[in-house]
């Protein structure tokens, strides 16, 4: 279960997610703490709770770390069966436990919470990972591959759906797209998935009408300003008043009832406004620290099933953080995704940071892959694990009669040959 290898973690990510959550505990405090004060009477009422979240993510993460990335793989099925069964009890509890700031999406039982779709997102790419790289070559055929992968991924993303979390349901599409597609399927495959997924969106747009107010105030703020442009316009308030170098931390003044939900949703609203464009480009780096490296570990690791889930896991942490800057900035029409490692929210921090412990465990186990001669390297990139190596190797014998005995048997790479002469 627990990693044997010597080699070290992959430290600039490492020091990438370092920065990110003790900058997000600094500004969940400082986006907050009027919002606290004024429903709870404790300026530190959602510090203390991020504070907790950062502990046991920090737990999380040293131990994900430590865990042999193969451990996910052998409890894949289990992940996504008790995933599933998370989104099923949100639909069944009353929604008194399941409802916070008009979204069903959550389980409150007393002081404890949790957000279903943060461990679902987690559970589906160890799964994917896991059913894609056991697919190979046969990933072609539509009915072997594009179909089955439809419907695990359509009944996932349909419980979330039904929750109302549009946003995490397009993440969590954008990631399965990914990493089916870094699998080897068929581009064609991928395009009229894409064209199914987009009017389904489309359509779900057109039954709601909240989410067409959201398309309108995102066309113009200003049209709607009380109503759905209320939040873009207080964004861009926040990130213009900011200028290069900020106003200073704790001196912003959107937070101050303007900007709703600040610590969650618009915080890198708050960033840009107490930090300026310095601080939004420095986190902006940041999360392409991530992205490079976590690339770079998914092109370097050892085995499909690997790579596989160091893409999903990578793509899950930069696009979500991608569209939370865009929507801030109104790129994006308004849709409630946090920013990974700083938006308040104890669940999607715990997460994301067991998505990096994960990270770093297959960063031990990476390899060079020779310049010189790429079709190599994808052959060996390729290759079953040492232990499936080694199960081939004990069944396969050379034929007793064969010249030489043992020392005509074929060498299997990665295995050390065996002597001929058996221990007394």
């Amino acid at each position: 279960m627990f990693d044997t290898s010597k080699r070290k973690p992959d430290y600039p990510l490492l020091t990438a997610v370092g920065i990110l959550v003790p900058l997000g505990l600094v500004m969940v405090y400082s986006a907050s703490f009027v919002d606290a004060f004024n429903q709870h009477g404790n300026q530190l009422y959602y510090t203390l709770r991020q504070l907790s979240g950062v502990v046991l993510g920090t737990i999380g993460l040293l131990v994900a770390q430590r865990i042999d990335y193969r451990f996910w793989r052998t409890y894949s099925v289990q992940l996504i069966g008790a995933a599933l069964l998370l989104l099923l009890v949100v639909l069944v509890l009353p929604t008194d436990l399941t409802e916070v700031n008009n979204a069903r999406s959550w389980i409150r039982l007393g002081f404890f919470s949790m957000q279903p779709s943060e461990v679902a997102k987690l559970a589906m790419i160890v799964y994917f990972a896991d059913w894609l790289s056991r697919r190979g070559e046969r990933l072609d055929n539509v009915s072997y591959g594009l179909i089955p992968f439809a419907m695990m991924l359509g009944i996932v993303c349909g419980l979330v759906m039904l929750e109302g979390d549009l946003g995490t349901t397009i993440v969590m599409i954008v990631i399965g797209g990914l990493v089916y597609f870094t699998a080897g399927a068929n581009l064609l495959h991928i395009l009229a998935a894409a064209a199914v997924s987009g009017g389904a969106f489309w359509a779900m747009i057109k039954i709601a009408p909240f989410r067409q107010g959201r398309i309108a105030a995102w066309l113009d703020p200003f049209s709607d300003y009380l109503g759905a442009g209320w939040q873009p316009v207080h964004g861009l308030y926040a990130l213009g008043s900011g200028g290069i170098f900020g106003v200073g931390l704790g001196q912003g003044r959107q937070k101050f009832i303007w900007l709703s939900q600040a610590h969650t949703d618009a915080i890198f609203a708050v960033i840009g406004e107490e930090f300026g464009l310095i601080g939004t480009l420095f986190v902006v780096g940041c999360f392409l620290v991530i992205a490079y490296r976590g690339l770079r570990i998914a092109g370097r690791a050892p085995e499909p099933f690997a790579a596989l889930l160091a893409t999903g896991l990578t793509g899950w942490l930069v696009f979500q953080a991608l569209i939370n800057m865009a929507v801030v900035t109104t790129l994006l029409p308004f849709t409630g995704l946090t920013l990974p490692f700083i938006s308040y929210g104890s669940s999607s921090l715990i997460m994301c940071m067991v998505a990096t412990g994960i990270l770093l465990s297959i960063s031990r186990h990476t390899v060079e892959r020779p310049r010189e001669a790429p079709e190599q390297a994808l052959r060996a990139s390729r290759r079953p694990p040492i232990a499936l190596r080694e199960r081939l190797a004990g069944w396969w014998r050379p034929a007793r009669g064969s010249a030489g005995g043992r020392r005509g048997a074929r060498e299997v790479p990665g295995i050390p040959r065996r002597s001929a002469r058996r221990p007394r």
